[in-house]
């Protein structure tokens, strides 16, 4: 699912490196394929460092924690999306693009996703994750926080059993409507998300709110089961036109690579506070621990508009607290809720 993002790392590499962003610096960017596997994940993290001599590194991969604490050993930097993983908000070298994770978030949560579903008016919720692990610690947080914070909902439908490989969802689809619910939320990517929502409208079934907090993508607006739906973003929507977001299309449509869509954008997010880790080590001889160090300090990050403005320091190992919505009406996305 986020093979993509490799598309947006390029494009802001190239736009660093056509500018002289980086004075007499360039970036060559060298790609591993961990195929979302722990094992692999290793051994491809070691092969960047040991074999290829990278600087540091840029991970946008569901397995980013197994080779977590080998890079924090080896003082390489990195910045990606954190994707819920315990690791952005353990080793100080590991950089969310703007949110960070707490190293507890088993036993961490707040309240935002329950806010989000009492405001569409769901008091039954059905929550569907998938069997990983950061995937099955966002789904038992918002279980938690229901139970927690809202007496007035309860969950009627709870699976974290999904294999990340399942494409039909038909038996999940006739639990939810079995459970009775009337709000669901999802902790899986957007093919499955898509998948599930396809089955629910096969089945003829539908929820007050179906929230889903990923595939912000103008290809699945048109889909079934979709119309309707709220999808939860980290970044300002793009019908807002950030600055960081024309600067991303811009580039993108330069290269062929543009469209409308969340995980290339990740990318190159990922890639510009990369680009700002290098610039706080001091461009014309930056090192790993210069990196770590300063990029840790930096106040007010934005990525050029992206998002409201963040603290590295204060964001490591919280959870993050605020999110955007948007919602698909009649095959375009909306924003929701006033920004």
């Amino acid at each position: 699912s986020f093979a993509a993002s490799e598309d947006g790392m390029r494009a802001r590499f190239d736009v660093a490196n056509s500018s002289g962003e980086l004075g007499k610096r360039k970036i060559n960017l060298t790609v591993a394929d961990d195929a979302g596997d722990p094992a692999r994940n290793v051994t491809v993290a070691q092969q960047l460092v040991e074999q290829n001599n990278v600087f540091g590194i840029i991970e946008n991969s569901l397995a980013a924690d197994a080779s977590a604490k080998y890079l924090n050993q080896k003082g390489v930097p990195v910045t990606g999306w954190h994707l819920g993983l315990a690791s952005f908000g353990k080793y100080p070298n590991m950089f969310g693009w703007r949110n960070s994770q707490p190293p507890n978030p088993a036993t961490t949560f707040t309240n935002r996703d329950v806010l989000v579903l009492k405001m569409l008016g769901s008091t039954k919720i059905a929550l569907v994750g998938a069997n990983t692990s950061n995937s099955s610690t966002f789904i038992n947080q918002i279980a938690r926080a229901i139970k927690a914070t809202e007496p007035s909902m309860k969950v009627v439908y709870q699976t974290t059993d999904v294999p990340i490989t399942q494409r039909d969802f038909t038996a999940e689809a006739q639990k939810i409507k079995d459970s009775g619910a009337d709000g669901l939320y999802t902790g899986m990517d957007f093919l499955q998300n898509v998948a599930l929502s396809a089955a629910l409208k096969q089945d003829s079934y539908s929820v007050k709110g179906t929230v889903y907090p990923g595939g912000y993508d103008s290809r699945v607006t048109s889909l079934p089961g979709i119309d309707g739906t709220y999808f939860g973003l980290e970044v300002k929507p793009f019908e807002e036109n950030p600055p960081a977001y024309l600067a991303y299309k811009a580039a993108m449509q330069k290269a062929g690579k543009f469209y409308q869509g969340e995980i290339p954008y990740i990318g190159w997010l990922s890639a510009d506070t990369f680009i700002e880790g290098i610039k706080a080590a001091g461009a014309s001889c930056p090192t790993r621990k210069a990196f770590i160090n300063n990029l840790r300090l930096v106040k007010g990050w934005t990525a050029n508009g992206a998002f409201s403005p963040i603290d590295f320091s204060e964001i490591f190992g919280r959870p993050f607290y605020c999110t955007y919505y948007v919602q698909v009406q009649h095959g375009a996305f909306v924003p929701v809720f006033g920004g």
